[in-house]
């Protein structure tokens, strides 16, 4: 009986629907399955298929689906933008703007597709294509957060700091808790060595988040750039803390141990740095606090284990010559300066 057919797919479909909205997106794909194998030329079917798929991150599946529904009609807006939507989840966003343009000719005010095209031209390198669909986007909806967010990456980028200030500190004024926004404001004052205005904007976001790994480095960055290397250290730490197999940071606070005269602290920081595998600057961070502790013999070992590993390396042909100088070796060092040439 066709009429009962019929009503069984727009029932299942419903259900489909139904489940989506409640995020149940396996038990929804289930069911348009189910409408699908009975219908599978229902746009509805097709497109529920589309949309679950892609919530389900499957999307090369979810493509084909909107595809099929716009093989039926090419100017379905839910087909285009759900095709566009599975294109940038294979990382084609070349493909998926052709699809978001066809949208926008039939449905020319939507501001979120405005900017899924901005974001996707930041992407290609399409700074200039991306701004003004950011600012389009803007004209009808002036507050709209992924719009200033993403306008302000584009300004950040290229370093145009006042415009992206701006952007994100209206992000700001509407969401107060944004940790990634007052981070990124923070490493625009860092950036223009404008210290205290970073500190205080990273502060507020470890207020949120005490472990932000970018906020806790721009404080460490930001005393360091005061010159108070203790507190660098200090906030430095504490990123090591939790993330112990950050091994390029090991060494940098080594370094800023060694400056501070710490050595045991700056060794211990070293170390740890090459339990994650070979690091030539905390070989070279070894042989320093070793030599300047007059531990000479110990610090040319380092030395001439970092050469045997990078034999040009004029840091450390540098440093192993004046050790030389200081271990009262000076043919050593004439014959290694004259390497430097």
């Amino acid at each position: 009986m066709p009429g009962l057919s019929k009503k069984t797919v727009i029932d299942l479909s419903k259900q489909g629907s139904r489940l989506f909205r409640q995020g149940d997106y396996q038990a929804a794909k289930d069911t348009y399955l189910r409408a699908y194998g009975m219908d599978d030329s229902n746009s509805y079917v097709l497109s529920g298929l589309g949309d679950v798929y892609r919530k389900l991150c499957q999307f090369e599946e979810s493509a084909k689906y909107y595809d099929a529904v716009l093989e039926l009609d090419d100017r379905n807006v839910f087909a285009l933008r759900g095709a566009g939507d599975a294109r940038r989840g294979m990382l084609l966003p070349d493909e998926a703007i052709v699809f978001w343009l066809r949208y926008l000719l039939i449905n020319p005010r939507d501001s979120h597709v405005m900017v899924r095209i901005a974001d996707a031209l930041h992407k290609m390198g399409k700074e200039k294509e991306a701004v003004k669909y950011y600012e389009d986007s803007l004209e009808i909806k002036p507050k709209d957060n992924f719009a200033l967010l993403g306008l302000g990456n584009v300004y950040y980028a290229q370093h145009d700091d006042e415009r992206a200030l701006l952007c994100f500190e209206a992000v700001l004024e509407s969401n107060h808790h944004n940790v990634v926004v007052m981070t990124m404001v923070g490493n625009i004052y860092r950036r223009r060595k404008e210290f205290d205005r970073a500190v205080d904007k990273y502060a507020e976001a470890l207020e949120l988040d005490s472990e932000n790994t970018f906020a806790l480095f721009g404080m460490g960055d930001c005393y360091r750039g005061k010159g108070d290397m203790d507190q660098a250290v200090h906030w430095w730490d504490k990123i090591l803390a939790h993330e112990p197999e950050n091994q390029a940071l090991w060494t940098r606070v080594g370094d800023a141990l060694g400056r501070l005269g710490r050595f045991k602290d700056a060794e211990k920081h070293y170390n740890a740095s090459l339990v994650s595998g070979y690091d030539l600057y905390a070989v070279l961070g070894l042989a320093r606090i070793n030599h300047q502790q007059g531990n000479l013999d110990v610090a040319i070992k380092y030395c001439e284990d970092a050469l045997d590993k990078d034999k040009s390396n004029i840091r450390v042909m540098e440093e192993l010559s004046k050790i030389y100088e200081d271990a009262g070796r000076v043919d050593d060092a004439k014959e290694l300066r004259a390497r430097m040439v």
